[in-house]
């Protein structure tokens, strides 16, 4: 990475921008290289690209492509990614790639249908309809109720009486 691509990243002290780099959250924009919406944005002649938009369409599920591409490497985008002004424009980011790269899976899964290379999972995953099965959100819940130790204190004692 050259020099004046890492300054970029850098602000007073060389420490790492984090706000400073989207248009929304900079105070001036002189640092700002990437705008927060899902669209490329133009301020005061200034082209800043959407940092949604870009994340989405490289489908870097692991990230690491993606943070040394568009910012100062992996610890950085860590960092930003941590910040609280970020979270809710992250998880949105996630909402929408990990959407776009499950339509892809299920065209996929179709089209082997359609060329009759389908494997009997599949064919059972499209047929059950798992694609529409939402995981749970939350703390699991509880299916059995476990034994207590007084609950198994107690069957002992019943089953010596016997």
């Amino acid at each position: 990475m050259s020099e004046e691509k890492k300054n970029k990243f850098k602000g007073s002290g060389h420490k790492w921008l984090t706000e400073g780099l989207f248009l929304e959250s900079s105070q001036p924009n002189e640092n700002a290289l990437y705008s927060l919406q899902p669209w490329d944005k133009r301020s005061n002649g200034t082209f800043y690209q959407s940092i949604h938009k870009l994340y989405v369409e490289m489908e870097d599920i692991a990230e690491w492509n993606f943070a040394n591409t568009y910012f100062d490497g992996y610890q950085h985008w860590l960092v930003i990614k941590g910040r609280p002004f970020f979270k809710e424009y992250y998880a949105k980011m996630v909402e929408e790639l990990n959407a776009k790269l499950s339509g892809k899976s299920l065209q996929t899964m179709l089209d082997q249908v359609a060329e009759g290379s389908a494997s009997q999972a599949t064919l059972k995953y499209l047929a059950d309809k798992d694609y529409l099965k939402k995981a749970p959100v939350g703390k699991p819940k509880r299916t059995k109720q476990s034994k207590t130790q007084g609950d198994v204190v107690s069957f002992d004692l019943e089953r010596m009486k016997r």
